[in-house]
């Protein structure tokens, strides 16, 4: 079995081949040749955790990804959302190679927003926004240059000022675009034409006001009933809805589940998945305001991680264990 560490992972799979394996993964998945059942969650009260297990086939990849969730960690110097990624051999049901879960995420859930950027979001693009600088935020960034290469400016937010001033003042001049913290959601997004949010919020972290066209947003939090990111206006009046799949986001996201619950989306199509868009090879109105939701899915990851199993293979890398 192959065993790569993080740092293998982002030397064979730069942001720009993780698009490659995104767009691979989204269209297998809308032609019908991925089986992806809905995630598994296993509780542990006595530990306050739980444990989610995302396994997938699409073509001849199959893996699962197993990620679990323990709030109390820190307390133990241990990362609250710790996962594991395992490649299976589709010939043999042997497992092949084991990575980490944790940076794929990150890696995979970016691309895909970078996917979806790169096909809805405004030619010519200067101004973006990134709500949410935590675990993902790094990833989500750099897929937001990669997808618009001719952003100028990157408003940043996050709820600790501590975290969002060291954030730009990391990246801020790099690839000749200036990033800057500002106060709020809506500082964030006013004026930008494409927008990320990535946070763990149960109310919108920005307001429908806020928003002008033409704009993209991709609204990567809100993976439970509960949470919520977007002002429910966006999602009922936007001209747009894309979806990484409708079975994760009609069955798992507050973003979509709460404003169905209020009404407001009679008669709005909120099945349309970034697959057929791909397929279709979409063009934007230059007025629109679109919206990518996402609450992953374990193609993303099986995808992902056999492409990077590949690579590294090509390129030597890895440790051969067991």
């Amino acid at each position: 079995m192959l065993y790569l560490t993080r740092e293998e992972m982002q030397a064979v799979c730069p942001m720009g081949d993780a698009f490659t394996a995104l767009e691979e993964a989204f269209t297998l998945y809308v032609k019908g040749e991925a089986d992806v059942p809905l995630r598994v969650g296993i509780d542990v009260p006595a530990h306050n955790g739980q444990a989610l297990f995302m396994p997938a086939r699409a073509g001849d990849a199959l893996g699962i990804k197993i990620v679990s969730t323990y709030p109390d960690n820190p307390k133990a110097g241990l990362p609250v959302t710790p996962a594991t990624m395992l490649v299976i051999d589709s010939a043999t049901g042997i497992v092949s190679a084991m990575m980490d879960g944790t940076y794929l995420t990150s890696l995979r859930t970016a691309a895909g927003a970078g996917v979806a950027t790169r096909l809805l979001a405004p030619e010519g693009a200067t101004v973006g926004a990134l709500i949410g600088l935590g675990g993902q935020g790094p990833c989500q960034f750099d897929a937001l240059v990669e997808a618009v290469p001719t952003l100028k400016e990157i408003r940043v937010y996050d709820m600790d000022a501590a975290r969002r001033e060291a954030f730009a003042k990391e990246r801020d001049g790099k690839h000749g675009i200036a990033v800057i913290p500002v106060d709020s959601g809506d500082e964030a997004v006013r004026g930008a034409q494409v927008v990320t949010t990535v946070t763990t919020a149960r109310a919108p972290v920005f307001s429908y006001e806020a928003v002008t066209a033409p704009c993209h947003i991709n609204a990567i939090g809100s993976y439970t009933p509960e949470m919520q990111e977007l002002p429910p206006e966006l999602v009922a009046n936007c001209d747009l809805l894309a979806l990484d799949t409708a079975d994760g986001v009609l069955n798992e996201s507050g973003d979509i589940l709460k404003p169905l619950k209020a009404g407001l989306l009679e008669g709005k199509k909120i099945d349309t998945e970034i697959g057929t868009l791909l397929l279709e090879r979409h063009k934007r109105g230059a007025g629109d305001i679109t919206v990518y939701k996402s609450t992953g899915s374990g193609v993303m990851d099986t995808v992902s991680a056999t492409f990077i199993v590949e690579k590294a293979l090509e390129k030597g890398l890895g440790t051969q264990i067991g």
